[in-house]
């Protein structure tokens, strides 16, 4: 597939003229920089332009769907609209509507979409606490957006809820792992079911979230943090949400982590009992996300045991291990 060839395609569906494209990256979507052509002294206006095409095919194609491809940018504009967060701006084509489909040749038809680039950095290292702080602070805004935001009739996501999970774990028989060590993941999940079981899908709980904030999607302009690449939400438990990007900080930074978002929104009493069910919960169905991807097994074969070993061993004894294992 000539990639730039359809990105300019599809480019011409919208009100840009003169833009300049910047192949970024091939990973869930083909992602190119574009700038217009500055003029006057007056900086070139960027965008995002995706072309939802991943690069290793999956049998669940759900993420390339045009009415969730749509979902997604209508809660980035709903956020734009509502709140004073910085996320990327969805720009309408020229009929409309955010998504555009274009095809190139006798190629298949594939979606488009394109977004105002947001200004940041990606940070190298660990975040500092007091940069572990914001992120907290931040992800409590967008859950506070979600918890009151009403939903178009159109609105669809996939959900991360139990019947994901269990999906997930069949997923790493495309691994070849061992069988204590599937034995260990299946009855950690059959625990964590019951912890969702429990709390149910009420509004205080459960809306739309990231589901990928990590240090990859959030990025730092003079000292603010912004998230971005949301091309992962969908419907969960703000606890899930919260454990994903957890997975990601030291223990010293998860308690900031946590105290930036209670300056914003209360956790229930018990958060962190759930919080370690859905930490290892996020492992699991990260780890399913990968095994689909035969250039990931390596890296799972390698991991898989640590965490079995380690983690969920801990969590099955119900020993406390978020604030003291990384």
């Amino acid at each position: 597939m000539d990639w730039n060839q359809l990105a300019q395609t599809a480019l011409t569906q919208y009100n840009i003229s003169n833009a300049r494209l910047f192949f970024l990256s091939h990973s869930e979507n083909v992602t190119f920089r574009i700038e217009t052509s500055s003029s006057c002294g007056v900086e070139p206006t960027k965008f995002l332009l995706r072309i939802h095409h991943p690069i290793a095919q999956q049998s669940d194609s759900i993420w390339q769907q045009h009415n969730v491809i749509d979902s997604e940018l209508l809660w980035l504009s709903a956020l734009h609209r509502d709140t004073n967060l910085i996320v990327p701006k969805p720009v309408q084509n020229k009929n409309g509507t955010f998504v555009t489909s274009v095809k190139i040749d006798k190629k298949p038809l594939l979606n488009c979409t394109l977004m105002q680039w947001v200004d940041g950095c990606q940070i190298s290292t660990q975040p500092t606490l007091n940069q572990a702080w914001q992120i907290g602070e931040l992800m409590a805004r967008l859950h506070q957006h979600t918890s009151v935001w009403e939903l178009p009739l159109s609105f669809v996501r996939p959900k991360y809820d139990s019947e994901e999970l269990q999906t997930s774990l069949m997923k790493l028989h495309l691994v070849t792992i061992s069988d204590a060590d599937f034995a260990v993941l299946e009855t950690a999940v059959k625990q964590i079911v019951l912890v969702m079981t429990a709390l149910g899908k009420t509004r205080s709980c459960w809306g739309v979230i990231h589901a990928d904030l990590n240090e990859n999607n959030y990025i730092f302009h003079e000292d603010e943090v912004r998230a971005i690449d949301f091309s992962r939400c969908g419907f969960g438990y703000y606890l899930y949400d919260i454990a994903s990007t957890m997975l990601h900080l030291l223990c010293e930074n998860r308690k900031a982590f946590l105290n930036g978002y209670q300056s914003v929104r209360l956790l229930p009493d018990d958060y962190e009992n759930i919080l370690e069910a859905f930490f290892i919960a996020a492992m699991i169905q990260n780890f399913g996300f990968h095994a689909s991807n035969p250039n990931e097994h390596d890296y799972l074969l390698e991991n898989i045991p640590n965490v079995t070993e380690t983690l969920c061993s801990r969590y099955l004894q119900g020993e406390p291990f978020l604030f003291y294992y990384y």
